[in-house]
C-alpha cells in the first residue's frame, strides 16, 4: 500500500511506507525532470542522485529526504502537467494519451505524497527545532491575527522591520518564521468588523447571494481585497454576506498535523454547508483556501455526515473571480461592464497556481479582460503556496522567487495583478511593485474608490 493518499488509510503515516513510496517516486522524477523549474525540492533532489555513480532514490538518507520535502511549499503545480500523475492517467483512459499504460503503473501525485510525508513527519516528531515553533505560530492564523489587530502599531512595528534586521532575526528564533520574507502588516480593523459596521446596502436588482469566506489573509491583513470583493459583488446584484467559519486550516495540513486539520476541516465544512443550504454560495478571494476546501478538505475528513458536506461545499465553492464570470457566461445574469473609472490597456497577471492545479481555467484573465485590457499571463511559480512558506528553512531556495519577481519586472502591463496575497508580497519585495487582487483591477475600472 506504498502508493495510498488516503488520509485515512491505517498505513497513510507508517514511516517505512512513506519512505519507499519517496524513493519510488524520486527515481521517476528524477527520470522525468519535467518540474526542475517548478520549486526547490526538485533542484535539490536531482543534486543528491547525481552525485551518485548509481543514480538510486533508495540510497538517500532519511535526513535527506526530509530535505526534499521540506523544500515544498505546497503550491500543486507539480501535478499540472506531470506526464506520470493523476491528470495523465485520465487522459490516457480517455484515450487521449501516448504513454498511458506507462503513466497508470507509475501512479504518481508528488503534491499528496508530500502532504503524506510531512504527516509521517509530525507523527514521528522528525520536525526541526525551527519547523515545530512555525507549526505552533503559523498554524494558528487566526490567534494570531486576532491578537495582532487589536496591537496593530505594535504588531507592525515588528513584522513590518527590514527583512534579516536583528529585529526579524530574533522573531525568527523564537517564532520559526523567516527572518527574509516580507511578512505584510495588520489592518487596525478586520475584514469582518467593517462588514458588520457599514451601512445596510440595498441592491438594486438582485440576481445572487453569496456568503464569502474570507481567509485569514484577508480577514486580518489584506482587508482591502474583502472590501472591493463586496463592492463589486454588490454593484452587480450579488447580496453578501461573510462566512462564520474560520481559517481553512491550511497552515495545519502543511505542518502534517492531521487531527488538527480533520478537526478545523469538519466545523468549518459544517458552517459552510449549512450557509449553502440556506440558499448561498461560497466565494473565496485566495485560491489556495479555495483549494484546500474543494479538494483537501474533502479527502480528508471522516465521518459519514462530514463527507457529505464537503461535497455540498465543494460544490457551491467558487474563487472570487470565478464566480463573476460564471455568471456573466450564463443566460439569466447581465453583469455590469461600464467601467468609468480607471482602465488600462496592458495588465501584467501572474496565474495562480492552485487554480491551475483545479483546472478551473483563467477566469481572473477573463474577468479583467471585461475592463478593456489586454492581459500578458505569467505562469511562472511564485514560491509561496501558502503560509507555512514562511517558516525559515536553514537551506532556502529564492530563486523560483526570484524567477517570477524577473518576469514581472519584464512585463509590458502598466498594473501587475494576482489572486494571492502571497505571491503579490513576494513580488512587491523583489520588484517594489506591489501586485492587486483582480477584483480590485475591476473595482477601480467601475471608479470605485480604493478603501484602506
Amino acid at each position: 500500500m506504498t502508493t495510498t493518499s488516503d488520509p485515512l488509510h491505517a498505513l497513510y503515516t507508517d514511516e517505512a511506507e512513506v519512505r519507499s513510496e519517496l524513493a519510488r517516486v524520486q527515481d521517476i522524477c528524477h527520470g522525468c525532470r519535467q518540474c526542475i523549474d517548478l520549486c526547490g525540492s526538485f533542484p535539490t533532489l536531482f543534486d543528491m542522485l547525481d552525485r551518485m555513480s548509481k543514480p538510486s532514490a533508495g540510497l538517500l538518507t532519511p535526513a535527506e529526504q526530509d530535505q526534499v520535502v521540506s523544500e515544498c511549499v505546497h503550491c500543486t503545480l507539480c501535478a499540472v502537467d506531470c506526464p506520470y500523475g493523476p491528470q495523465q492517467n485520465d487522459r490516457s483512459r480517455n484515450g487521449s494519451a501516448g504513454n498511458g499504460a506507462a503513466a497508470q503503473q507509475a501512479d504518481v501525485d508528488v503534491p499528496r505524497l508530500m502532504l503524506r510525508a510531512r504527516a509521517m513527519q509530525f507523527e514521528h516528531g522528525h520536525l526541526a527545532g525551527t519547523g515545530k515553533k512555525a507549526a505552533r505560530v503559523l498554524a494558528r492564523p487566526d490567534r494570531v491575527g486576532r491578537i495582532a489587530t487589536r496591537v496593530p502599531s505594535i504588531a507592525n512595528a515588528v513584522i513590518g522591520s527590514k527583512t534579516g534586521s536583528r529585529r526579524r532575526r530574533l522573531l525568527a528564533r523564537l517564532t520559526g518564521v523567516s527572518a527574509d520574507r516580507h511578512l505584510g502588516t495588520f489592518a487596525a480593523q478586520r475584514f469582518s468588523a467593517w462588514f458588520r459596521e457599514r451601512p445596510t446596502i440595498k441592491l438594486h436588482r438582485r440576481q445572487a447571494a453569496v456568503m464569502v469566506f474570507p481567509t485569514c489573509l484577508v480577514e486580518y491583513q489584506a482587508t482591502s481585497i474583502g472590501k472591493d470583493l463586496v463592492k463589486v459583488y454588490e454593484r452587480n446584484g450579488v447580496e453578501c454576506g461573510v462566512s462564520s467559519a474560520r481559517c481553512c486550516g491550511a497552515p495545519l495540513l502543511h505542518a502534517g498535523d492531521i487531527a488538527a486539520f480533520r478537526k478545523v476541516a469538519e466545523k468549518n465544512l459544517s458552517q459552510l454547508a449549512t450557509e449553502i443550504r440556506d440558499g448561498k454560495d461560497i466565494v473565496v478571494p485566495q485560491p489556495a483556501c479555495a483549494h484546500v476546501l474543494t479538494v483537501d478538505s474533502v479527502e480528508h475528513v471522516s465521518s459519514v455526515d462530514a463527507r457529505v458536506d464537503a461535497a455540498l461545499v465543494a460544490e457551491h465553492t467558487y474563487d472570487a473571480s470565478g464566480y463573476l464570470v460564471g455568471l456573466h457566461r450564463g443566460d439569466d445574469y447581465v453583469l455590469d461592464t461600464d467601467f468609468e473609472g480607471e482602465t488600462h490597456r496592458r495588465i501584467t497577471y501572474q496565474a495562480s497556481s492552485h487554480m491551475r492545479a483545479r483546472g478551473v481555467g483563467y477566469p481572473s484573465r477573463d474577468l479583467m479582460r471585461l475592463t478593456g485590457a489586454r492581459i500578458e499571463v505569467i505562469q511562472e511559480p511564485s514560491g509561496v503556496g501558502g503560509i507555512w512558506s514562511l517558516r525559515t528553512r536553514t537551506d532556502a531556495d529564492d530563486s523560483t522567487t526570484q524567477r517570477l519577481a524577473e518576469r514581472v519586472a519584464a512585463g509590458t502591463g502598466g498594473v501587475v495583478a494576482s489572486d494571492s496575497h502571497l505571491a503579490s508580497l513576494a513580488i512587491a519585495e523583489r520588484t517594489g511593485m506591489m501586485p492587486i487582487h483582480p477584483l480590485q483591477v475591476v473595482a477601480r475600472a467601475y471608479g470605485i474608490p480604493d478603501e484602506i
